[in-house]
């Protein structure tokens, strides 16, 4: 397929040069003598490049730059614009390489540099959207998001699309551990225009002391505390044009909760150690699995920072609470295990399916997820029947058998300590022997599993 090559310009000449040149390199050029002409063109036909001239006697190039740059990221269509000025002008080509043009062309004209420059934006924007693609495969082979399609789900992604036109508005996204609040997250800014080529950037709240959270949020300069050698970017200078997300906000300082609100209301902060105000374009997208309003009233978050933050609140429902979910996410998970693994597995026993309906998952999404990843390793058949599966909590009682382990006479479940017994032993065979990576499987301790080994007469 041709590229295809829109040239604005209102100088006759360069116009019959560039579409000669770039006709004889196998592109299908189009060409406009001015600013609106060229508008009409671009926004009737998807192009993979604008040539685009600074100086054109009814539109300002610069303003018409910033145009073509928008709408295209509202398209979808990528398309690349590189900007054509005079020497002279060499300030103002510079400056629209930051606004987003890809390149710019010196005038007069050279006609090697016009074939090398249109060359390698037409690879680039290849390269991209091959890189896009292979980004959507490895997405949709690892499961990385699959929001179900239960009424509950359906009213979140519903929200999600409202919200991502609201290109600034800040989200809060409140749930359970396990919900998928992170990838909800990640999908508001892949669907906001304007956003989803910019850098999303995401920090657990919660994993870092106060101290070194505002360094990483905010940066420093260097001298401002003993190891800092140099001066660090923070999180916001990272984000800007993009999206921050702020996992777990609601364990964060008092201090570090006044520094956010500053962001959040004026959109400026200072690194640690700074004196000069830097100003940042980011939109937040924070979660938690704690109730903010009651710990307002606790007095262990800021009332004005929750107002900040919950401008637009989503709420992740739990997986107990959409059950329609939870046969089709473990039928996502199993084909994207059993391809990476390289295991037949392809489907469930019906019995398997009616424990995996009954239990409760108290860790949500994630906890069916790595059961389902749990049962891909210990399957060695193309149906995963209930042997696999080895529920927790007080719903485990669900399954009328666990690796052969039958219900009794009363129909009363194994105990849990059976249940572990045999779910341990069963990694034991998987595993030949190997105490090591039993404790892997099982997300525990050396010492945990040998005991538990000696406790159960399993050696």
């Amino acid at each position: 397929m041709k590229a295809s090559v829109l040239v604005i310009d209102d100088e006759k000449t360069f116009r019959i040069v560039a579409e000669e040149a770039l006709s004889s390199e196998g592109m299908d050029v189009t060409t406009a003598a001015s600013g609106e002409a060229g508008l009409r063109a671009f926004r009737a036909d998807p192009f993979d490049l604008v040539i685009l001239d600074k100086n054109l006697p009814d539109h300002d190039g610069g303003k018409l730059l910033e145009v073509l740059v928008r709408e295209s990221k509202e398209r979808g269509t990528d398309t690349l614009v590189v900007m054509a000025t005079a020497y002279a002008d060499l300030a103002s080509a510079v400056q629209a390489v930051k606004v987003g043009a890809f390149d710019y062309l010196s005038k007069p004209l050279q006609l090697p540099e016009l074939l090398v420059t249109v060359k390698k934006a037409l690879e680039a924007r290849r390269l991209r959207t091959q890189v896009r693609q292979l980004e959507g495969r490895a997405q949709a082979a690892l499961g990385v998001f699959q929001p179900g399609t239960s009424a509950a789900m359906r009213q979140v992604i519903e929200m999600v699309d409202k919200v991502a036109q609201a290109v600034d508005t800040t989200v809060l996204i409140q749930g359970e551990s396990g919900t998928g609040k992170e990838l909800v997250a990640n999908l508001i800014h892949r669907r906001t225009p304007g956003r989803a080529e910019q850098p999303f950037v995401e920090i657990n709240c919660a994993s870092l002391p106060e101290n070194l959270l505002e360094s990483e949020l905010f940066g420093y300069e260097r001298g401002a505390f003993t190891d800092a050698k140099g001066q660090k970017r923070g999180l916001f200078e990272a984000a800007d044009l993009g999206t921050l997300f702020l996992d777990e906000v609601a364990e964060t300082s008092p201090g570090t909760q006044a520094k956010l609100l500053k962001v959040l209301e004026d959109h400026t902060f200072r690194r640690l150690g700074g004196v000069r105000d830097l100003t940042v374009n980011v939109r937040v997208v924070a979660a938690t699995n704690k109730d903010l309003a009651a710990e307002v009233k606790r007095g262990v978050f800021r009332l004005d920072l929750y107002h900040r933050l919950d401008v637009f609140h989503l709420r992740m429902p739990p997986l107990r609470d959409r059950r329609d979910d939870v046969m089709p996410l473990a039928r996502h998970f199993l084909a994207a295990f059993a391809a990476r693994m390289r295991k037949s597995a392809r489907s469930f026993a019906p019995e398997t399916e009616r424990i995996l309906c009954a239990y409760d998952y108290p860790g949500n999404v994630r906890e069916l997820k790595n059961l389902i990843e749990r049962a891909v390793i210990l399957s060695g058949a193309d149906v995963i029947d209930p042997a696999c599966i080895v529920l927790s909590g007080s719903s485990a009682t669900a399954a009328p058998q666990f690796f052969g382990i039958e219900l009794g006479a009363d129909g009363k479940p194994p105990s849990l300590d059976a249940l572990e017994r045999a779910y341990i032993a069963r990694l034991l065979a998987f595993t030949q022997g190997n105490r090591t990576q039993v404790a892997r499987l099982l997300g525990v301790s050396y010492p945990t599993v040998a005991k538990k080994i000696a406790d159960y007469h399993l050696d």
